[in-house]
C-alpha cells in the first residue's frame, strides 16, 4: 500500500499536473480551495470508474471537520482499491487548503492513471494475441491516432509478430528462387548465343553467307529457317543440306 504524504514537487511536475487538469476543465488557479473538499476529485474518478465511485457518499462540505470526514471516506472506499492511502496529516493539509497539498495528490492520481493505461494496453495486446493465436488470421483493430490537436480512432489491420517473421522468411526464400532462375535464364541465353554463332560458322564453311543462303539454286528457302535476331537452323534443314552436299562437315554439338 502506497501512502501519500506531504512532499515538494518540481516545477516540471507542477506544469505536468496543470496540463493534465486541462482535460477536466479545472481552473488550476483555485486548486487549494477547490480540492480542500474531496468532491472535485471524486467527480474526476467517477468518469473512469463509474461503478466504484458513488458521489452520494461525498456531499459538498464547507467546514474543515466535515471535509476531513469526506476525505477519510474517500480514502477508505476508493483510494484503497488502487493500493493508495492518505496519511492523517496529509488529509488535514488537504482539508485546510495547505499550499502544494492538492498538487501532490493530483500528481499521484495522474501517475495512477498512467499506470492503469499501461496495464490496460498490455492486457489488450495479450488478449488480442491470444485471439490471433486461436484463429491464426489477420484482425482489424481500432487504434487511437493523433490528428492535429485531437485524437481520432481509425481501423488498422494487425497480425502477430511471429506471423510477420514467417512471412519475411518465406519472401526471402522466394527471392532466392527468383535470383536462381534469373541466373539460369542468363546461362541459357548465353548457350543460345553460342549455338547461333556456331551455326553461322557452319553456313560460312559451306561457302554461303547466312543471309544469302536462300539465293542458292540448289537449296529451297523452306529448307533453312533464318531468324532475324538469333540466326538458328533446324536439324532437319541441316540434314537436307548434308544430303545435297556430302562434304559438309558435321556439327560438333
Amino acid at each position: 500500500m502506497h501512502t501519500i504524504s506531504s512532499k515538494s514537487l518540481s516545477g516540471e511536475e507542477m506544469a505536468e499536473v496543470h496540463k493534465w487538469l486541462q482535460q477536466y476543465d479545472i481552473n488550476t488557479s483555485r486548486l487549494r480551495r477547490e480540492f480542500s473538499d474531496v468532491l472535485p476529485l471524486a467527480e474526476m474518478m467517477k468518469r473512469d470508474h463509474p461503478r466504484l465511485v458513488d458521489l452520494n457518499n461525498f456531499p459538498k462540505r464547507s467546514s474543515v471537520q466535515l471535509k476531513v470526514a469526506n476525505w477519510e471516506t474517500f480514502n477508505y472506499k476508493v483510494l484503497t482499491k488502487f493500493n493508495l492511502t492518505l496519511s492523517r496529516e496529509f488529509i488535514e493539509m488537504l482539508a485546510t487548503g495547505a499550499h502544494g497539498a492538492a498538487e501532490v495528490l493530483l500528481h499521484e492520481i495522474m501517475r495512477l492513471k498512467k499506470r492503469q493505461r499501461v496495464v490496460e494496453t498490455r492486457n489488450a495486446i495479450l488478449a488480442q494475441e491470444q485471439i490471433w493465436e486461436e484463429n491464426d488470421e489477420v484482425k482489424t483493430v481500432v487504434v487511437n491516432k493523433q490528428v492535429g490537436d485531437g485524437i481520432v480512432q481509425v481501423p488498422q489491420k494487425m497480425i502477430l509478430y511471429s506471423l510477420y517473421e514467417k512471412m519475411a522468411r518465406d519472401n526471402q526464400t522466394k527471392d532466392q528462387i527468383i535470383e536462381s532462375n534469373q541466373k539460369r535464364l542468363a546461362h541459357m541465353e548465353n548457350i543460345i548465343k553460342v549455338k547461333t554463332e556456331r551455326i553461322d560458322e557452319l553456313l560460312m564453311q559451306m561457302g554461303k553467307a547466312p543471309n544469302k543462303l536462300c539465293n542458292s539454286p540448289r537449296l529451297q528457302c523452306s529448307s533453312v529457317t533464318r531468324l532475324p535476331s538469333t540466326s538458328m537452323i533446324s536439324y532437319e534443314a541441316l540434314g537436307a543440306i548434308r544430303k545435297r552436299h556430302p562434304n559438309t562437315p558435321a556439327s560438333s554439338d
